[in-house]
C-alpha cells in the first residue's frame, strides 16, 4: 500500500496523489527525466518527492514504466488499480465520517443552547425577587400580635341593637369606622406576615434550580466551545446562590411562628367582616293585598270576562332581636 506515513489526516500523501494522478491520464515523454518533470510541474511539488514516490511505487508494483512508440512513461499496474479504488473507498468512508461527525456536533450544539437557555430562564424567574429585611421581622410579628389583641378587645365592645335599640343606629356607625379601620390594617399586616411565609416554599424551589445549574456548568465546562455559556452558567449560579444563602440565614422557628400568624390573621378578616355588619335582623311582618286584573283564555263564543288577582308586597320589618320597625323597599324582579 502506499506510504501514508507523516501526513496530515485528510490530506493525501504524494504517493496518494501520484497515484491517482496516474489513474486519470498516463504520463509519456522522450525520455524518464523528462516525463519525471511533467509530473512535477502537473503536481506542484520538487523532483525529489516524485522520484523517491516513483520508486516506492515500483518497488510495491503499484506503478510501471512503459515505452510507447519509442517514449517512457509510467502507468498502473493492476496491483495498483486496486490500491487507488481502496483510496477512493477510505476518502468516501473518511467524508462520511466528517458529515456524520458534524451533524452530530450540531446537534450537541442545539441541545446545549437549549440546555444553557432553560438555566438562563432560571435566573430569569428570580429577578423580580424582593431581598426581605430580617431586621424587620420583630417589628412586623409584633404588629400581627397587637392586632389580633385589638380585634379582639374591639370585639367585646361590639354594640347590641337589643342591648340599647334606640341609640344603636349612632353607635354602630362609630363603631364601623373603627372596624374599617383595623381591618386595612389587617391586610397590610396580613401582607407582611405572607411575604416572610413564603421564604418556605422558596427555598425548595431555588435550591433545586441552584443545583440544576450546578449541573449544566459541570457537564458543559470541559468543552472549549462552549466558554462562552458556561461563563454566563456561572454569572447566573452566583446570582442564585447568593438569593439562596440570604434565604437560608432567616431564623426557622420565627417563620414558624408567621405562618402561625398567618392563619390568625386570615381568620381575623373574617372576624372583622362579620363585626362590619349590623347586629339588626329583620324579617317582614306586614303585608297588602293589591287587586291585579288578570284576563281569562278567551272564549270564542262568550265576550271577553277577567278575574280579580291580588299579590302582597312586605311594607313593614321588624328586627326580631330588637324589636325595631323600618319601612321596607319592594323589589321588582320582572
Amino acid at each position: 500500500m502506499p506510504d501514508t506515513s507523516n501526513v496530515d489526516p485528510g490530506q493525501p500523501s504524494t504517493d496518494d496523489a501520484i497515484l491517482d494522478y496516474l489513474s486519470k491520464k498516463s504520463i509519456t515523454d522522450k525520455t524518464e527525466k523528462l516525463a519525471l518533470a511533467r509530473i512535477c510541474s502537473k503536481m506542484q511539488i520538487s523532483s525529489e518527492q516524485v522520484e523517491s514516490s516513483i520508486s516506492r511505487l515500483r518497488a510495491k508494483n503499484l506503478i510501471r514504466k512503459v515505452y510507447p512508440q519509442g517514449g517512457v512513461g509510467f502507468e498502473l499496474t493492476p496491483r495498483g488499480k486496486q490500491a487507488i479504488e481502496a483510496l477512493a473507498k477510505a476518502e468516501t468512508a473518511r467524508i462520511t465520517q466528517q458529515l456524520q461527525e458534524a451533524i452530530h456536533q450540531e446537534r450537541r450544539a442545539k441541545l446545549r443552547a437549549s440546555a444553557v437557555s432553560k438555566m438562563k430562564s432560571l435566573e430569569e424567574k428570580w429577578q423580580d425577587y424582593q431581598a426581605l429585611d430580617k431586621k424587620m421581622m420583630d417589628e412586623v410579628e409584633q404588629e400581627a400580635l397587637k392586632l389580633l389583641v385589638a380585634t379582639k378587645e374591639v370585639e367585646a365592645k361590639q354594640p347590641l341593637c337589643h342591648i340599647s335599640p334606640k341609640s344603636y343606629d349612632q353607635e354602630f356607625s362609630h363603631y364601623k369606622l373603627q372596624i374599617g379601620s383595623i381591618a386595612e390594617k389587617n391586610i397590610y399586616v396580613n401582607k407582611a406576615v405572607n411575604n416572610y411565609v413564603q421564604i418556605k416554599n422558596y427555598l425548595p424551589s431555588i435550591s433545586a434550580d441552584v443545583e440544576s445549574i450546578n449541573k449544566a456548568i459541570s457537564r458543559y465546562e470541559p468543552l472549549p466551545e462552549a466558554a462562552a455559556q458556561i461563563c454566563q452558567l456561572k454569572t447566573a449560579f452566583c446570582s442564585l446562590k447568593a438569593i439562596q444563602a440570604h434565604l437560608e440565614s432567616f431564623d426557622k422557628e420565627q417563620l414558624g411562628r408567621f405562618e402561625a400568624l398567618k392563619t390568625q390573621l386570615e381568620n381575623n378578616s373574617g372576624l372583622l367582616e362579620t363585626l362590619r355588619n349590623p347586629t339588626h335582623q329583620f324579617t317582614p311582618i306586614k303585608r297588602e293585598s293589591v287587586a291585579e286584573t288578570a284576563t281569562r283564555y278567551p272564549d270564542p263564543e262568550c265576550p271577553i270576562k277577567y278575574d280579580r288577582k291580588t299579590s302582597g308586597n312586605p311594607l313593614e320589618e321588624k328586627c326580631a332581636k330588637c324589636g325595631i320597625k323600618r319601612k321596607s323597599t319592594p323589589v321588582d324582579i320582572g
